[in-house]
This record gives structure tokens, sequence and C-alpha cells, in this order.
């Protein structure tokens, strides 16, 4: 734990030096990476923000993830995919293996895409999971929740992004 406060002291240190934020930032777009898909096709991610976008980071050992998997459905199912595009990054899978058989178990019926890569994890400062990043409609981040989540904040959020406004869920931290 040491080790992870000083270097978290160091990336604050040198994110102030020089004036540039670290990782994914609440009104800038999110970072874009070529991810291989659970089809094995390399897509840019970025090509995927055209329209209101949770991207949800996740792995095969989180309980918590599953529950957010039913809530994602459930959100998909009131918001309707023409307002909403949900996508997931697996961050334990190197390849379309784990992510088809992750997606395939949990009926994840969204697209899905291998995130075992260190520039992608440090990008969008992923050190744990769940972690959710809410993209408006012009391709902006306006929430990111490291945490678990529940149904009512995963749904003001995604109002949020449909509406091109902040997020009013009192309960929101950036971790």
């Amino acid at each position: 734990m040491k080790v992870f406060k000083v270097f978290l002291a160091i990336a604050v240190m040198i994110s102030l030096m020089y004036g540039e934020a670290l990782g994914v930032s609440i009104g800038e777009p999110p970072p874009s990476f070529v991810l291989l898909n659970h089809e094995g096709r390399n897509v840019d991610i970025s090509t995927l923000f055209n329209k209101p976008t949770v991207i949800y980071f996740t792995h095969n050992a989180c309980h918590y993830c599953t529950q957010i998997i039913a809530m994602l459905k459930r959100a998909n199912e009131k918001f309707g995919s023409e307002k909403l595009r949900i996508i997931g990054i697996n961050v334990m899978a190197k390849d379309q293996k784990l992510v088809k058989a992750y997606r395939e178990e949990l009926g994840f019926i969204f697209p899905m895409f291998a995130g075992n890569r260190g520039d992608l994890l440090e990008a969008y400062e992923i050190y744990y999971v769940p972690k959710l990043v809410f993209i408006d409609g012009t391709g902006i981040v306006r929430q990111v929740v490291g945490h678990y989540i529940h149904e009512p904040e995963l749904h003001e959020n995604i109002n949020a992004i449909i509406d091109n406004r902040p997020s009013t869920a009192h309960w929101n931290i950036r971790m």
C-alpha cells in the first residue's frame, strides 16, 4: 500500500508540474485505443463515441461486476440502443477467447473488448473494477464512477449523458 501511495503522489506531482492530467478526465474526450473485440476484430473504440456511451470496465472474477451487468441490461431496455451505447472492457482478457467466454457466460449483449494492456489501464486509471465512464453524445466524459453503482445512480448518469448535462447524482465518487 505504501508503494501505491508513493506512486500516486509522484503521479500527482508530475501532473501538477507539467499541467497535464493523467488518465481519463471529466470534461475532456476519453482516451482512444484500438482494441480486440469478442469476434477477434480490432476496433478503434473512439468510433463508438458518436452517441451517449457507457464504458464498463470489468473482469471475470468480480462478483459486483455481474450485478452491474444485469443493471446495464435493464438500462438498455429502458433507454434503448438508439439513444445509448454500452461497451465492456474486460481487463483480464488479452485476446477474444476470454472475452467471448465471459460475454457468453454472463449474457453480456453489448460489444466487449480485451483490455489487459498497460497503456489502456493507465489511461483510464484502472486499479480495480468495476469502473464506469459516462460519455455524452458529443464525445465528452461527463462522469467517472469508480465503485459499485446503484441503479438510480446509473440511470441518473445515463440521463445526464443523453441530455448532455452534468449528473446530479449526489453520491458520485471518482476514485
